[in-house]
């Protein structure tokens, strides 16, 4: 299985906070992480997320969203299998 099989998704209460974390991430360095549409299964309406490929990387995003008050709405595990994506919440 490929690692674009499997990710994790990193889902705020605002479009502008996912916006905003994601471009301080960014401004640190960080390679890992991705602005992606939120998968309409998760939330209606347009929002972002941010993406990354390994659960490890979810404490420096905790760290620098609670530093801007950027509230996380969930942390969900994608997962593809068969042609078909699995959505499953891993943390709230």
């Amino acid at each position: 299985m490929g690692l674009n099989n499997r990710y994790h998704i990193c889902v705020f209460n605002t479009k502008n906070m996912a916006i905003y974390t994601f471009s301080i991430l960014e401004g640190l360095g960080h390679k890992n992480f991705q602005l992606i549409s939120t998968p309409c299964e998760i939330k209606a309406g347009c929002s972002y997320s941010i993406k990354f490929s390994n659960i490890r990387y979810l404490d420096i995003l905790e760290k620098e969203a609670k530093e801007i008050g950027a509230e996380i709405q969930g942390v969900y595990l994608v997962e593809r299998k068969e042609g078909k994506r699995a959505i499953e919440k891993v943390l709230v």
